[in-house]
This record gives C-alpha cells, structure tokens and sequence, in this order.
C-alpha cells in the first residue's frame, strides 16, 4: 500500500466501517432492552390481574382454575402469556397453560423461590419445557401474595414466550449487517473520487518537483482552489522563486566565507592550475614582507628557494623556511586528479589533471623558541648532571690509582665525592618535582594553617647556618601571637620559604640583616623576604623563574645550585592559588613578595 489513494480509501472505508458498527451496535442493545423491559411489564400487569380477578374474586382455591379459564378468554391480548397459581409450599394450583391437574408442572427457579421469601423477581432469557414439552426461552415472574398476616398465602407465576423476542433482535441485525454493505460499496466508490481529487494535484507537484531537481524550466502550477491543495501548489510556486533567491544568499555566503579567510591569522594564497594568483589575503603581504598582488606560482617559488619542489593532487606537503627573524611553516595543498608525480610549476604537463594549488603560511616563531627552550633545558640538565659526575670520576680514578692509602687525602676526596653525590640528588629530586607539577600529578595535602608557625620553623631552621655567616635573621616578634590563615601544604610551603630564605643568605655577605615581615590586605597575605645582597638586574629580574636560569652562572655553581629553586617556587604558589614576585636592582639586594590568599 505505498500509493496514498488507496491510503486514504482504506481509511475512509475502515472509518465508516467502525462507525456502522458501533451504531448497529448501539441499535441492538436499545433494541434489546426496551423489548425486555416492555416483556417486564407485560408480566407484571398480568400477574396483577390475576391477583385481583381469579385470587381475590373466588374465595376457595379449587376454583381459580376456571378463574382462569374465564379470565384469558376476556385477555386474548395474552395469548402469548401462561399464567400459574402456586400455593405456599410452591406447588402448581391453577395454570393458564391446561385444565388438566395431572398435567401440572412444579417450578422451583429463582423467580419462584424469591417469590416465596416475598420478593418479587423476574428472570430472563432461561430455557424450560413448556406443557407440550418444547424447549423455549422464557422471561419469568414470581408474584407473591400475601395473607392478613403478611404472610405469602399464593405465588403467581407468570411466563413469556422470549422466541419473539429474539426473532425481532434478529431481523434487527440482519437489516444493520445489509446497511454496513451498502454503506461500505457507496464509501469505497466516493472514496475513489475523493482520494483521486487529492492524489491528482499531489503527482503532479511530484512530476514538476523531479523536473526542478533536474534543472529544467519550471513553469508556475495552475491553482485550481482554494483549499489546502491550492494552498500546496502556491507554496511549491513560492519555493521555485526562493529557489533563486537562495542562489544569490550562497553567493553572499561565499562572500563572507572570503571575509573569513582574508581575517584569518595564517596566510592563504590559492593559485590555478597555469599557477596564477587566485586569492590571497592581507596576511600573506606581513608574513612574507612583499606584495602579492600579481604573483604567481613560480615567482613565489623562487622568492622561497623552492623552484624545485615536486606535488602530487591531494598529497599535503610541508616545509620550514626562515625570512629575517621569523619562521613559517609552508604547507602545499594541490587539488585534481592523481597521476604520477611533475613539477608544480609545469603547467602544460600538468593542464588535464593539475587544478590549483592552496598554500597555507602559519608563523612559527613561537613554537620554534620553545623548541629552543627545550633543547636549551635539555644542555642544561646535561651539564647540570655532567659537572658532578666529572668530579665523582675524576677522584675516584685517583682514590683507585693509590691516593686511597693516604687516610687524609682520602677522607678529602670522599667527602668531595659524597658532596658531587648529593648534588646529582638534589638535582634529580628538582627535576622530579618539576616533572609532576608540570603534569599535575602532584598532590597537595591542603589544611588550615597559621603562615606564623611555617615562618617561625623554617626561621629556627636556618638560624645556625645564618650565625656561621654572622647573618641575622630578623623576624618581628611582635605577630607571634596573631592568626594568619591559609589553605595550604605545610611541606611545600616550608619548602618554598627555605630556599628562598636559602637564596638571601647565599647572595648576601656576612655582618648583614635578612629581614621578613608579613602584610595584609583583605583578600591576601604578603610575606616580605628582603636581602641586602647583590641584587639581581633589572633586565635579568624577569627570567629569575625560568628553568635553570642564573645571573651569574659561575657563581650560581660555586656556590652549590642548579637554578631550579625559584622555578619550583613558583610552581608550588601558583598550585595554591597564589604568587611569587621579586623586587631588586643591581647592589641594592632583593625583596621577595609571596602572595598566599586567605581561608574562609
């Protein structure tokens, strides 16, 4: 069932099928009751003649029997009705039916019992044998008669031939069944009109849709109404002329796609198959320092030493090229069809199956100065380690070539090695924790504590190293007992308070004050490490926090360490939200500034 039409006639006929139905239904049912109903009351008017003209009339019960007799000879009218007079017990005294006493039946159906209880009750649609034993459907009606006492002295029993009934519900059902028929041919042959009349315009919007699809000519649709076909048709007419429409907003489409490209941040120049300059955008004239207005394909080429580079369609190439202080990365994007490999610049080799090019120029300077960076942190890491184990070979080969029996010089010579030995430690835990701060697989232990009580520790810790150095530390007293709250890891700040602690008595020479102090604003607390050493130069003050960085290196080493203090430093602060500055100048000594935010 794929075409419409016989959609939309199977659900009109199903629609006035199941509308007939129920309305037949509904017939027969109404039917049925009020036929019921009517019955109902037939045997209840009878049985009230019977109380009243046979049971009140004659006083002795022998003669209710030509009561009867008499008194359905008066209601031909109930011919259809048999009438009987039970005594107390339930047994049959009079009936309508025959004269006959031997013929008599005993009834004990629930009509009759009722009857006997004193309820009256009827009973429908039971099958019982009559007096001429045939089996019919009979209504019933147990009517109790009470005595001066209001004791049952009589039941009347009245019975209704129900097969007339039935025969009329029957005819009833028959003449429905015979409409849905008719109903359904006349349903089948409008259906076939009414599905034609919408499938009709339908086809023919198809037709002239594949039409349009195509690309041929579409002429306008005759409206031929006003309905929702119309309505249909003028909207396929109206989409035809957005169609065109449509067309102009692509355009403008690509309008902005090229106000895209000409604000792009890497440089696009696109050439054609005989390689000239299709589009370029402004990029391209800052990046390679000349204008591209007329360039072609080999001019550009040769401005980039490239003369003899060889494309394949739809294979991306990629170089590097170094104009003045910058480097850009050439990327070649040739489009058409794949043939064996020519030079880019040949274009009458390359006229059948070369299209165009795209060259996209991206400025890498700034990946090429971290490349450097790393090569230059790699060098460093390389003489960091190579210095120390120089010193541990050396003195070994001349603990080993005899210098081990002299107890003294041998002493000597282990302590320098332990001492090169702690350095390479040192240096390997650095680079450890700098490794997992980098890739965030440090864990901080935060908790509430007081910045006081980290500054007094690591104060305490370095105190003796300062006194041999006839330092001082200078720590105001007077904010032992106030409460400076922080989020912090107490190892790792006492860690970075340490080396900077460190550091200030390093660089600073003796008989001098190292002094520390803490302020506040409201949201952070500023703790001031201030020096009076040699201070660092202004043009050196920024790359203090760089990875192996040292103002003077010879003195950095002389001294014991590997530049990566300060590097770790601020990586702990940053890891607690917070900031490490320096302030100095060259002879004036330096001032630390660690910003710790505040806890809730």
């Amino acid at each position: 069932m794929k075409s419409i039409r016989w959609k939309l006639i199977f659900i009109y006929l199903a629609l006035v099928f199941i509308v007939m139905i129920i309305s037949g239904t509904y017939i027969i049912i109404m039917t049925d009751s009020r036929e019921s109903q009517n019955a109902e009351e037939e045997l209840k008017q009878c049985a009230v003649y019977v109380e009243e003209q046979i049971i009140r009339e004659y006083d002795n019960p022998d003669d209710f029997q030509s009561g009867f007799d008499n008194f359905f000879i008066v209601k031909s009218s109930m011919r259809n009705i048999q009438a009987n007079i039970l005594d107390k017990d339930g047994n049959t005294i009079a009936s309508s039916a025959s004269s006959d006493k031997s013929l008599f039946m005993d009834y004990k159906n629930s009509a009759v019992i009722s009857a006997l209880t004193g309820k009256e009750s009827f009973e429908s649609n039971k099958k019982y044998v009559d007096f001429n034993s045939q089996v019919k459907d009979w209504i019933t009606y147990g009517y109790p008669v009470f005595d001066k006492n209001g004791d049952v002295e009589y039941v009347i029993y009245v019975q209704l031939d129900g097969e007339s009934i039935k025969k009329n519900i029957m005819t009833i059902s028959r003449t429905i069944m015979i409409s849905v028929i008719i109903a359904l041919v006349m349903t089948g042959i409008l259906g076939m009109i009414f599905s034609v009349t919408i499938t009709r315009p339908i086809s023919l919007l198809t037709k002239k849709a594949n039409q349009l699809a195509h690309g041929r000519k579409f002429e306008k649709l005759p409206v031929k109404s006003n309905d929702e076909i119309g309505q249909l048709t003028r909207s396929f007419n109206y989409m035809a002329s957005e169609l065109r429409k449509t067309m102009s907003e692509l355009e403008n489409e690509n309008n902005k796609l090229e106000i895209v490209v000409n604000n792009m941040t890497d440089g696009i120049l696109a050439f054609d198959c005989l390689g000239k300059l299709i589009h370029a955008n402004h990029v391209c004239k800052e990046l390679l320092g000349y204008p591209t207005d007329n360039l072609t394909l080999s001019e550009f080429l040769k401005n980039t030493n490239m003369t003899n580079i060889a494309l394949v369609p739809n294979v991306i190439s990629e170089t590097i090229i170094k104009r003045s202080n910058i480097y850009l990365s050439i990327s070649f994007i040739p489009y058409g069809q794949k043939e064996d490999e020519f030079e880019i610049y040949d274009a009458k080799k390359s006229k059948d199956s070369f299209e165009g090019v795209v060259i996209v120029l991206q400025n890498i300077t700034k990946h090429r100065k971290l490349d450097e960076m790393r090569r230059e942190f790699v060098a460093n890491v390389s003489h960091e380690i190579r210095t120390p184990l120089t010193t541990i070979k050396s003195y070994a080969e001349t603990l080993i070539d005899g210098a081990i029996d002299e107890k003294e010089t041998a002493i000597e010579f282990l302590q320098i090695i332990n001492s090169a030995a702690d350095r390479v430690a040192f240096l390997a835990k650095d680079l450890l924790d700098l490794s997992h701060l980098d890739n965030n697989q440090m864990k901080f232990n935060f908790e509430k504590v007081n910045l006081i009580g980290i500054l007094r520790d690591c104060v305490t810790q370095n105190y003796i190293a300062a006194q041999n150095k006839n330092q001082n530390i200078l720590f105001n007293t007077d904010t032992y007992d106030k409460n400076y709250i922080i989020n912090a890891d107490t190892g790792r700040i006492t860690q970075v308070f340490n080396n900077i602690i460190s550091n200030a008595m390093k660089y600073s020479p003796e008989n001098t004050d190292i002094k520390i102090f803490i302020t506040e604003d409201k949201k952070y607390y500023y703790v001031h490490i201030k020096d009076n050493g040699i201070g660092v130069p202004k043009e050196d003050l920024k790359r203090i926090f760089e990875r192996f960085y040292r103002v003077d290196k010879a003195r950095s080493r002389a001294m014991g360490g590997n530049g990566l203090g300060l590097s770790i430093a601020k990586e702990i602060m940053e890891g607690h939200k917070g900031k490490i500055e320096a302030k100095s100048s060259a002879g004036d000594g330096t001032e630390m500034i660690l910003k710790f935010p505040r806890a809730n």
